[in-house]
């Protein structure tokens, strides 16, 4: 039996999910400790999930999760497809090279595709593991640094009438979630947020070592009726030599329903006493922030990369959920895929914000493999600059018509998030 036939992958147990769980931060060098007490905070956000090992007789050697959920895609509010989400990707250094991940990998997309799901999504650790499984880097985040005091030069319509509460983060529990989903919903690729994420977030859930004592702020930006229209939450890392401070205000978290209520929270971050700087982190690429500033360059853009990549099962399924902007027209798409799970040739027909996919024979205009068009889905990769780099082929014209139909122009810009 060959080493890689020992190697039995599974469905866990619940009395397994503790060497689960030890196994998976080991790998991701989790500093601390892995007791039962994680594995019962943990148990919350698992439910309906599937937590799959890999064991080598009784030893967890590998790590998988997947779960349902809904992911919005282009086509504002109201256009989501369901996404097999997928995380606590593992194989331990003693087992690699040995397919592990290729066959929990693989079983999941195919089972999803059964199910009929039409894409995949997940973060990915390291880049080069998954664009050998047909994924795409789809949703890129950055880090803005702004400097302060900044004042703002240009303000949306409406701003004057948002007003901004400090607020605890426990506070936003009743209305942040609803705004969030609200918010989200307008932004594709956005991750949505399980209630039990909204209790661990806000330190309602504490895990193993949080400290209960640590100051939690936020703010709440109303509407003149008293709605909820914004939220940021932040932590200060404060510092003094010589009677002058160097603080820093990490924000973690900003999202809003208008483009007055966003520019209301900024407003308050920017003028905070004793601070220095903001850290903002999980920024859209196309935040607008720095274009509402006296100075851009006083927004510092870095930690810019991939965030989260998207992996399409059944293209014309995923294709015809989604919402269309660019030019009305047809091409013939054919899509190359090693897995055997989306490959295909179809005609693509756009019209009035709608795609109809079809099956046909005739000969392609653009060719692509499966994790460039998973890459372009959710019309933030240019295919354009994939073609640049060779991934899709075809006439020059055909390729420039599709990409445009698939770029998208978001009217919300939450955090990012993971997952």
């Amino acid at each position: 039996m060959s080493s890689e036939q020992q190697v039995e992958i599974r469905a866990v147990t619940e009395g397994e999910q503790l060497e689960w769980l030890r196994c998976s931060r080991r790998t991701f060098l989790y500093p601390k400790t892995v007791t039962a007490e994680h594995v019962e905070h943990r148990r919350p956000t698992w439910e309906g999930q599937r937590l799959t090992g890999a064991f080598d007789g009784d030893r967890v050697v590998g790590t998988y999760r997947s779960w349902e959920w809904s992911l919005p895609v282009p086509g504002g509010a109201g256009h989501s497809v369901l996404t097999d989400h997928i995380s606590t990707v593992t194989v331990a250094p003693t087992h690699r090279r040995r397919g592990i991940l290729t066959r929990m990998i693989t079983a999941d997309l195919s089972a999803a595709r059964e199910r009929g799901v039409p894409l995949a999504y997940l973060v990915a650790g390291e880049a080069p593991i998954y664009g050998r499984y047909g994924f795409g880097a789809a949703v890129a985040g950055q880090t803005l640094t702004v400097r302060v005091p900044a004042s703002l030069a240009h303000v949306p319509t409406g701003t004057e009438g948002i007003r901004v509460e400090l607020v605890d983060d426990a506070d936003l529990r009743a209305e942040a979630p609803v705004l969030f989903a609200a918010v989200a919903a307008a932004r594709p690729g956005a991750v949505l947020r399980t209630e039990r994420f909204w209790d661990e977030a806000l330190g309602l859930a504490p895990g193993p070592g949080d400290d209960a004592t640590a100051a939690r702020p936020a703010l709440i930006a109303r509407d003149a009726s008293g709605a909820a229209v914004g939220v940021a939450r932040y932590r200060a890392q404060e510092s003094w030599q010589a009677m002058r401070h160097d603080t820093t205000l990490e924000v973690h978290d900003v999202f809003a329903a208008t483009p007055a209520a966003q520019a209301a929270l900024w407003q308050h971050l920017l003028s905070m006493d004793i601070v220095d700087r903001l850290r903002i982190t999980e920024r859209p690429l196309d935040d607008p922030l720095p274009e509402l500033l006296a100075d851009r360059r006083d927004a510092l853009a870095g930690e810019g990369s991939d965030h989260l990549w998207a992996r399409l099962l059944d293209v014309p399924a995923a294709l015809e959920a989604r919402g269309w902007l660019g030019p009305a027209g047809s091409c013939v798409l054919e899509v190359h895929d090693a897995l055997g799970i989306a490959g295909g040739r179809w005609r693509l027909d756009v019209a009035d914000g709608l795609a109809t996919v079809t099956t046909t024979t005739a000969d392609a205009d653009v060719t692509c493999d499966v994790g460039a068009l998973s890459a372009a889905y959710l019309g933030e990769t240019s295919l354009v600059a994939l073609a640049a780099a060779g991934r899709v082929r075809g006439d020059a014209a055909a390729v420039g018509r599709l990409s445009a139909q698939l770029a998208w122009q978001p009217t919300s810009w939450p955090t990012i998030g993971h997952f």
